[in-house]
């Protein structure tokens, strides 16, 4: 059941406070939170594309600078897949990024908090992070990214990063989505040993 609950503002300011962190840099990359090299990078983050089966719109939830957008786009097609890109972040100068990244879609970025974001219109593919609310949301959050968000044929993706640095293998998605009631369609992981881990939910 979709509520008109708001996030814990305690929470809100540590998801705001990850923009300045990620432009204390002016890697790509790092911009994206992610402090490996660009092999790692494609072989923690590409598994995402394994829900990924026909051309569509891609949004991503708490997209950053754009970066993990724009290679997906380009990963997708090196498979003879297209994909159409949108993003939603809390950051505007990340969004400038975005749009920057991606001039001839600067019109599919968006400002706003992605538990309260209304969408203009329905997408094939959305991406998520499990962390982009608290755990207690999380169920929901899923919820409205699939009645509002998805269209029928579409799928919603959820992540989870773990890190390598510090031995912490990534949060398990699917069973949590299993757990609460989704059918997972899928799951993927990457890094060896695995470091993140997805998993999709199919909207009929």
């Amino acid at each position: 059941m979709l509520t008109n609950r708001r996030l814990p503002a305690e929470f809100l300011r540590h998801i705001e406070s990850l923009e300045a962190a990620y432009l204390m840099c002016d890697d790509p990359i790092r911009q994206s939170g992610f402090s490996g090299d660009p092999e790692r990078w494609r072989a923690e983050r590409g598994p995402i594309l394994q829900a990924v089966e026909q051309d569509g719109e891609m949004l991503d939830l708490g997209c950053a600078n754009g970066h993990l957008l724009w290679c997906l786009v380009e990963w997708a097609r090196e498979r003879g897949i297209a994909l159409e890109p949108y993003g939603v972040d809390i950051g505007s100068r990340l969004i400038e990024r975005a749009k920057w990244r991606f001039p001839k879609h600067r019109a599919n970025f968006f400002v706003g908090n992605a538990w309260q974001w209304q969408p203009p219109k329905r997408f094939r593919y959305v991406y998520a992070l499990y962390d982009c609310v608290p755990i207690g949301f999380l169920q929901e959050y899923v919820e409205r990214i699939v009645t509002r968000m998805v269209s029928d044929g579409g799928c919603v993706i959820l992540g989870a990063y773990g890190s390598r640095s510090q031995g912490s293998p990534p949060f398990d998605v699917g069973s949590l989505l299993a757990a609460s009631g989704f059918t997972v369609a899928g799951t993927a992981y990457g890094g060896d040993p695995p470091v993140t881990s997805f998993a999709w939910i199919d909207r009929p």
